[in-house]
């Protein structure tokens, strides 16, 4: 039976538990046809992981592994240039690379290159691109909108429900005491029982 590894990668955005689905549903499928030896499920964005990418392979070459499994394209990356390269460099190491969604192959049987898998990869890693960009546009319209209205946002939060430093240091005067008497914000969220987000709120607001 041939060896496999798993890549199951998710933007540290994404919903938490993706990564582990996506590792069972391939495990599930694939358990019986191949010897799966690893999972390499991490968290990090699509168009930063070509040192994680080239981790990967560099396990894979030393461990004689046949075959990567992925969900979907877009796993091993989100940069048409990047995708493309890994699967060359696999290839040109006799490795095959699965695509699940699509049911691809990216070498034949004989270990030769599929070119009607190359083909669909070029197009898929284009769209999964083009996807990001879109993705990008939405966060850069929404943050704009944020900025235009005063930096609140409609998603219900209604101007002047922030409070303003006078309060937050009135409220956390625990904190401010223990932040005079110089004690690390580690100790001060020992001695207060708050989380390290308000005691650093309130940090900056005493040296602002």
């Amino acid at each position: 039976m041939e060896k496999a590894i798993i890549i199951a990668r998710c933007s540290t955005n994404e919903t938490k538990q993706d990564v582990t689905r996506q590792t069972l549903e391939l495990t599930s499928k694939y358990t019986n046809q191949y010897n799966i030896v690893k999972s390499f499920a991490y968290y990090q964005s699509g168009t930063k992981n070509n040192d994680k990418n080239q981790e990967m392979l560099k396990y894979a070459i030393e461990n004689k592994i046949e075959n990567i499994l992925v969900t979907e394209i877009s796993r091993i990356g989100r940069k048409v240039v990047s995708v493309l390269r890994f699967i060359e460099e696999c290839s040109e190491n006799k490795i095959n690379v699965i695509i699940d969604n699509y049911n691809l192959n990216s070498l034949n049987k004989d270990k030769t290159v599929n070119t009607i898998t190359q083909l669909i990869l070029n197009i898929s890693a284009s769209i999964s691109a083009i996807e990001l960009q879109e993705t990008k546009r939405r966060l850069d319209s929404g943050r704009n909108k944020f900025i235009r209205e005063n930096g609140y946002s409609a998603l219900g939060r209604k101007k002047g429900s922030t409070k303003d430093s006078t309060k937050l240091k009135t409220e956390h005067a625990d904190i401010v005491k223990f932040l005079k008497q110089g004690q690390s914000v580690r100790n001060i969220m020992k001695l207060t029982s708050k989380s390290s987000g308000t005691v650093q709120k309130v940090k900056k607001l005493l040296v602002a």
